[in-house]
């Protein structure tokens, strides 16, 4: 079975578990919005350490995700700001500083941004967590 696959299956039950328990305490609603996030952010972090491997499926994604957004947007601020990342990622080595917990929890804490919840970057800095975990680095 591919790497990728192991850290997204774990990442998904991490998501599940961690999800299912802020439905029931009454932090997240049940919603299709809700359900379609967890499964990016469950998607996204648990990929994300390996972002910095041309092959990975997340660069994959990622490089898939910025041609559609010029597509429909333009180059708008995010527009420059995600071809940045994506030059970046081009001198980044492998199991270098996106293999660090630190790293984790800095673009974890950006979904805070977004939807202004604590409880997606929670969930994000487990799947962060677990690819570490996985890899034997954390």
């Amino acid at each position: 079975m591919p790497g990728y696959v192991k850290h997204f299956q774990v990442g998904f039950i991490i998501t599940l578990i961690i999800g299912t328990i802020f439905i029931l305490l009454g932090f997240l609603d049940l919603s299709i919005k809700t359900v379609i996030t967890l499964l990016i952010i469950s998607f996204v972090y648990s990929l994300l350490p390996d972002i910095d491997i041309g092959t990975s499926k997340i660069r994959k994604a990622f490089v898939t995700f910025f041609v559609i957004y010029l597509f429909i947007k333009g180059l708008t601020p995010l527009g420059y700001f995600l071809a940045i990342i994506l030059l970046v990622i081009q001198f980044i080595h492998h199991r270098g500083i996106m293999h660090s917990i630190i790293i984790g929890i800095l673009l974890s804490g950006l979904l805070y941004f977004i939807d202004y919840t604590w409880t997606f970057s929670i969930i994000a800095i487990f799947n962060f967590a677990s690819h570490l975990i996985l890899d034997g680095e954390l």
